[in-house]
């Protein structure tokens, strides 16, 4: 599945498999794989038969017992990049029928899926770090791979043991997000969901690069992509029309962060990414050290807008050369953020945003408050200890035998930092480096941080009218307040008015409109946090609304995303004095500001289209909105309609 060119020392074996083992029986599950006299390679999969014998736990498997947990078909191939020059290979399987056709199926008490991968964990002799880092990312509550430990047969001769775990992909039990279809093109059907990874580029792999170079501002003297691979879909699969969303909503992520506005509550770039799974990535990447965090295997993904539709991190993955292993890059360091490297020029750099987020003040003041949260539950020193001891025991058999068929104890692989002389040397420099790496971090992360809990206020409870003012007490929207010395109010766009008087803020419309601010919460002058956004509707002349009984609609334009024209229609009931009315039909930018006026004028009943050109606008996010005002009932009431949509220029 992957290529690789290696310019590495290392020390190498016989290509054939020899054999220095009998296997008869294990405390671990034992996976026996015969590809009938074919050939393993790295692309494509070949067909083969798999078995496992897994008499459960606590119990011995013997090599003799029949097949309980598999008997099957499988296609199975090589796998990994640099860790394909070693002896001792990792696959990557996919479960299969007898057609040929991929199958779920649970393995070793995981849920069913058809894809797994055997990772042979050559270079970390310790077998824990992959293991320990899944471990602690599903205990904060992020979905990591799942793991099971086994010992595998590979025509009829040992090759060691292995970890099995699942590969990531787009399932109800792994990458939780929805399904895309080969008709989602437009609509909320067409803004999720998407996994991608910042990665190596494969012979065959659909990829975009980024307009930044790695290194941005600065201009490279060569090549200095940064890759966004499309995982899911696959290059099999996705359309070009997704391929264009997904790289149009990557390019506005980015150029949020290029600019010195980054940081701004509505400017910036807290819009385009689930902000506690950042900081939990952050988190769980620091801690570890992975040398090749933000710029390997960097997954991310994002669901449709209707399900949240924000850019998720993760999940993790990879971490084998983690937890100090490496000799390069001051891996093998306890000391110092992973995330603070600066960007180099060529390929398998950390994009030029990553040290500019990890620092943001926002983002360093949640990665405090979250360390508190977990240093004495998921990263406490002594349940870390006491899980790798348990491992170790359960793998003390299988990781003898390991050794004897691979006898590298002792001897450098790279990029190796420590090479103990036994098995038992490099754990303990494991468990010291991850003491040193808890007491550095539990030193750097502030543990007087600031903090602020912010109330789900109704504002539709308050009358908005145009340059009308409406107070409201300060505490209605936050409480708690912890290391903070002020608050201010900050409305997305010029048509709304916010200040702060004694208690109350004061809350003045300039016109009729759907309108947005946030708050940022200040120690000194630094800005520590920053709430969700709360919206106001600004009506006229409101005696009586209720937009379910006048029953106007506006849809959904189509196609969505557009380039440069998109259709937009709704419909003017019968339920109102059309002469006492006017129907307006505005665009706006991302910032408020009217930008097309489409339809200003009396409308009968009836179903209307428009077509909007925005051919002299720039790429974007842009809003469409209806307003009817003067509007009366037949009743007699009378009131304001006002519905507002979301647009995504793309060109």
């Amino acid at each position: 599945m992957k290529k690789h060119f290696v310019l590495f020392a290392v020390t190498l074996f016989n290509a054939a498999i020899i054999s220095q083992v009998n296997l008869t029986s294990s405390n671990l599950p034992i996976v026996v794989i015969n590809t009938n006299g074919q050939t393993i390679n790295d692309e494509p999969k070949i067909t083969a038969d798999m078995g496992i014998i897994d008499n459960g736990f606590g119990s011995i498997n013997n090599i003799t017992d029949p097949f309980n947990a598999y008997n099957g078909k499988i296609g199975i191939e090589i796998r990994g990049h640099s860790s394909q020059m070693f002896p001792k290979k990792q696959y990557g399987i996919e479960l299969r029928d007898a057609s040929g056709n991929s199958v779920n199926v649970s393995l070793l008490g995981m849920p069913a899926e058809s894809d797994w991968v055997l990772n042979a964990s050559f270079t970390d002799k310790t077998f824990l770090r992959n293991v320990l880092a899944y471990k602690l990312a599903n205990e904060m509550g992020r979905y990591a791979s799942r793991t099971a430990f086994c010992e595998v047969i590979l025509n009829n001769e040992y090759i060691g043991l292995y970890i099995l775990q699942e590969k990531i992909k787009r399932d109800k039990n792994r990458v939780n997000i929805k399904k895309l279809e080969f008709g989602d093109t437009s609509g909320d059907a067409l803004t999720g969901g998407y996994i991608l990874k910042i990665d190596r580029i494969d012979p065959g792999d659909k990829y975009f690069n980024s307009v930044f170079p790695s290194v941005y501002p600065k201009t490279p003297s060569r090549p200095s992509p940064i890759s966004y691979i499309h995982v899911y879909p696959n290059s099999d699969n996705i359309l070009t029309v997704q391929q264009d969303y997904i790289k149009y909503f990557i390019t506005e992520f980015e150029t949020s962060l290029s600019n010195d506005t980054y940081n701004h509550p509505f400017l910036g770039y807290y819009d385009y990414v689930d902000f506690d799974a950042l900081v939990d990535y952050f988190l769980i990447n620091e801690f570890a050290k992975s040398i090749d965090a933000y710029r390997l295997s960097t997954f991310m993904y994002k669901n449709r807008d209707s399900e949240g539709g924000k850019l998720v991190f993760g999940p993790i993955w990879d971490h084998d050369l983690s937890f100090g292993l490496a000799d390069y890059g001051d891996a093998w360091l306890s000391s110092n953020w992973q995330a603070d490297m600066t960007p180099y020029e060529g390929v398998i750099s950390p994009p030029f945003w990553t040290s500019k987020i990890f620092n943001d003040p926002v983002i360093k003041n949640k990665l405090a408050k979250r360390w508190t949260e977990l240093k004495n539950t998921v990263f406490n020193l002594s349940s870390i200890l006491q899980y790798l001891d348990q491992v170790i025991l359960d793998i003390k058999e299988a990781r003898i035998r390991n050794f004897i068929q691979w006898p590298i104890i002792g001897v450098y692989q790279w990029p190796e930092y420590y090479v103990g002389n036994t098995y038992e040397e490099d754990v303990l420099y494991l468990k010291g480096w991850i003491v040193r790496r808890y007491n550095w971090m539990n030193a750097n992360l502030d543990a007087n941080y600031s903090d602020i809990i912010w109330k789900n206020i109704d504002l539709s409870q308050f009358a908005f009218h145009p340059n009308e003012t409406v107070k409201i007490a300060v505490s209605s929207f936050v409480d708690s307040v912890k290391n903070l010395t002020s608050l201010q109010f900050v409305s997305s766009g010029s048509n709304l008015s916010c200040s702060i008087v004694n208690d109350s803020v004061l809350i003045t419309p300039k016109s009729a409109g759907i309108f947005s601010f946030k708050i940022i919460a200040k120690n000194a002058s630094i800005i520590k946090c920053i709430s969700p956004e709360y919206k106001i509707n600004s009506v006229t002349d409101l005696d009586y609304v209720d937009e379910n009984i006048f029953e106007f609609t506006l849809n959904q334009n189509y196609p969505n995303p557009f380039n440069p024209s998109t259709t937009i229609t709704f419909s003017v009931p019968s339920k109102f004095n059309v002469e006492r009315s006017n129907v307006n039909l505005n665009v706006y930018d991302i910032l408020g500001n009217k930008v097309a006026v489409l339809v200003n004028e009396e409308k009968q009943p009836g179903n209307y289209t428009v077509e909007f050109n925005a051919v002299d606008l720039p790429s974007g996010v842009y809003f469409y909105q209806l307003l009817v005002s003067a509007l009366q009932s037949k009743d007699g009431k009378t009131g304001t309609f006002i519905q507002t949509k979301k647009m995504i220029l793309m060109r």
